[in-house]
């Protein structure tokens, strides 16, 4: 069994040990007194060997330990050559690399780690990246050594850094790094520089983009079949584009043009490249259109890359060009043909539209006429014109003799050959101006607060965000509801009704109803509407009222709650047996009861006077003392007092009447304490004291005849 030179030098400790206690042990024998002299020369003999043992062990270890310092030696000196070796290889690396600890402290980089981050290996040694880098870069870089220490696994991130000449985009590969026990104690990482492949990945998608975005048609094809189409081969021809790719592209191509065809891709296949090419294709839907080609080969893998424009429009142009020149003075719109930027001929209408003389415009400049803001876009649209050689429109302002501007949507060709440019004008002045106008009124239709409408054929065909808001149906939802379906049933005959007004004419009419909501509510509308009865189309603005109904509705509940309670108290009122009387804040009586009436001697109420004053002399019960007016339990109710039971005497003079009477005051004050009204209750007591007079009377004529005396005991005579 081999042993380790470790343990060879703790075997070699141990021994030398038990003979450095096995030498003490003799020492101490030697040391009593006691001990048997016989035995000194056997321990003379064992402490010598003991000795000897001890020196040899000590040689070994002693030589051990030089021979692991020399392979300590040996190998820091190794390592050092490996370090230097791995530094050397690294700093020839064109990746920046790192080595940190896993407390984030660097303990290696290279030299284009240096020039990434210029700093160098000297003094990023300990460092960590807060200490030279931004702070959200360096909790960046932090937070991704964390997940490789979790991971205990290599992670690769993009990473952006900033350099003199721009950002530049980075693989960041970043992997643990073990020591002997399999425990991580670093982390590695080299950035890997991908700008260049970044840039070209962009280009390609950008290339990519604008063949899929083209209103050309782009290509790719071998000798016989598309490899590859853009969207405007299938707009253009109709085909999808699994039909395209699956067949001959010869079997799309007009019977008569098969052979030319043929011809130009038998010289496509030498080489040479293919420029305004021109043949017919059949469309899905059985049409023809002109297309015309340029093609560029790539012989070396047999692929053709080609760009074809439709030019149906310019050959139609062409065609009714070349059999209505007959027409060409007859026409309302421009036509003018231009060579070298100056018009040659123009028809009649040029004339008419701005004012100059037919005649007077031959050899003068396109250009003289131009508003300068549009010059330069129609001198790039004929340059591209001339390249092309095929149809392109645009919109110009137009000078007119008398200096003003005319808006002209203009279309022109161009005959390659001759560079001759034909090209048609029409006044669209009036046009643009209608349609800035409808801009406005949709930009308003739309932002209207009130809901607005148009319908046709039973269905709104457009409603503005109003409608959507209030109701909750989108335009796309009321394409497939007939409007009808969502008036309540309880209104639908009404709204039949409103219809048959406006088919026999009637410009305006005014209605409610209750329409569905999108979450199952009903919702009360105001409408107008008007009807467009030559095109069958109703035009209508409409107002949310539910809340307006609601409160419509509360009010009538409320008055007739008030009308219920006002005749339940008036019954109340005219069956109590006491007067009562209702004053207003101005003293005005507003109600008085049959017993008031009666005690006043009054029927009409407007005629009573809150003032008693005015109907009757007032006295205290003494029926001497004059009572003040003023203090009239009417008065100080007016004054927000509360009076009860107030007996006073009134004497009618004119009836010579006396009526004595309990009168008490209550004020009505509204929700703001405001005295508003006053209630008076006048109870006529005189019976009840003439009564009472009379009892007492009676009551001493017969305490007299018993011979009660008044203050002494009762005797009887």
């Amino acid at each position: 069994m081999k042993i380790s030179l470790e343990k060879k030098i703790i075997i070699g400790f141990i021994l030398n040990l038990f003979v450095v206690f096995a030498i003490a042990w003799v020492f101490i024998l030697r040391i009593d007194k006691k001990r048997d002299q016989s035995l000194d020369n056997s321990l003379n003999l064992i402490e010598i060997s003991l000795i000897i043992v001890s020196v040899i062990l000590l040689t070994v270890v002693y030589f051990i330990i030089r021979a692991q310092l020399r392979a300590k030696n040996i190998s820091q000196k190794l390592l050092s050559e490996n370090k230097q070796l791995l530094q050397s290889i690294i700093d020839n690396t064109s990746s920046p690399i790192f080595i940190k600890k896993i407390n984030g402290e660097y303990l290696l980089i290279n030299k284009e780690f240096e020039s990434l981050f210029k700093i160098s290996n000297e003094e990023i040694a300990g460092k960590t990246d807060q200490e030279f880098l931004a702070p959200l870069t360096a909790k960046a870089y932090r937070d991704s050594d964390f997940e490789v220490v979790k991971a205990l696994k290599e992670l690769k991130t993009e990473e952006i850094i900033q350099q003199e000449d721009g950002e530049h985009t980075y693989i960041a590969v970043k992997f643990p790094i073990y020591d002997a026990t399999k425990r991580i104690y670093a982390i590695g990482g080299i950035f890997t520089d991908i700008s260049e492949r970044k840039k070209l990945e962009e280009s390609s998608k950008a290339a990519n983009r604008f063949f899929m975005m083209s209103v050309e048609m782009m290509i790719i094809s071998s000798l016989q079949k598309f490899i590859k189409v853009n969207p405007s081969v299938s707009r253009i021809l109709g085909y999808s584009e699994e039909e395209l790719l699956s067949k001959n592209f010869l079997e799309f191509t007009h019977p008569d043009d098969i052979e030319i065809t043929q011809k130009e891709v038998t010289k496509l296949k030498t080489g040479a490249t293919s420029i305004k090419f021109e043949n017919r294709y059949i469309c899905k839907d059985g049409s023809l259109k002109w297309l015309a080609w340029s093609v560029f080969p790539d012989v070396k893998n047999e692929l053709l890359y080609a760009v074809a424009s439709d030019i149906t429009n310019q050959k139609e142009i062409e065609n009714a060009l070349s059999v209505s020149n007959m027409f060409f003075d007859m026409s309302f719109d421009m036509f003018v043909v231009i060579k070298d930027l100056k018009f040659i001929k123009v028809n009649p209408a040029f004339t008419r539209i701005l004012g100059y003389d037919q005649n007077k415009i031959i050899n003068r400049s396109i250009l003289e006429f131009l508003h300068p803001d549009d010059s330069k876009m129609v001198t790039d649209a004929i340059k591209n014109l001339q390249i092309s050689d095929s149809v392109i429109s645009h919109r110009v302002r137009e000078r007119t003799k008398d200096g003003t501007y005319k808006i002209l949507d203009w279309t022109m060709t161009i005959d390659i050959h001759t560079g001759v440019l034909y090209a048609v004008a029409r006044d669209v002045t009036k046009l643009v101006k209608n349609e800035e106008s409808l801009k406005i009124s949709n930009m308003f239709f739309n932002m209207a607060f009130d809901i607005l409408t148009v319908a046709k054929d039973g269905h709104f065909i457009k409603i503005n965000e109003a409608f959507t808001k209030t109701l909750g149906y989108n335009q796309e939802e009321m394409d497939k509801i007939k409007f009808i379906d969502l008036i309540h049933p309880d209104d639908k005959q009404m709204a039949t009704e409103v219809l048959e007004k406006h088919y026999k004419g009637d410009s305006i009419v005014n209605f409610r109803t209750r329409f569905l909501c999108k979450d199952g509510s009903y919702k009360w509308l105001d409408w107008n509407s008007n009807m467009d009865i030559e095109n069958g189309v109703f035009y209508s603005v409409g107002r949310n009222v539910t809340k307006l109904v609601q409160l419509e509705n509360e009010q009538q509940t409320a008055i007739d709650d008030l009308y219920e309670n006002e005749e339940k108290l008036r019954l109340i009122v005219e069956n109590i047996s006491e007067g009562i009387i209702v004053a207003n804040a101005d003293k005005k009586i507003i109600m008085a009861n049959h017993m008031a009436n009666e005690i006043f001697g009054i029927e009409e109420d407007d005629k009573i006077s809150p003032n008693l004053s005015n109907h009757f002399e007032l006295y205290f019960p003494d029926e001497k003392t004059i009572f003040p007016s003023q203090n009239l339990p009417m008065e100080r109710a007016l004054n927000g007092e509360v009076t009860t039971d107030i007996e006073i005497i009134l004497w009618n003079p004119v009836a010579r009447e006396k009526k004595r009477v309990l009168i008490s005051g209550r004020p009505l004050v509204d929700q703001n304490n405001t005295v508003v009204a006053a209630v008076v209750t006048i109870k006529d007591i005189s019976k009840y004291k003439q009564m009472e007079q009379e009892l007492k009377e009676t009551e001493s004529k017969y305490r007299q005849l018993i011979g009660y005396r008044k203050g002494g005991s009762d005797t009887m005579i």
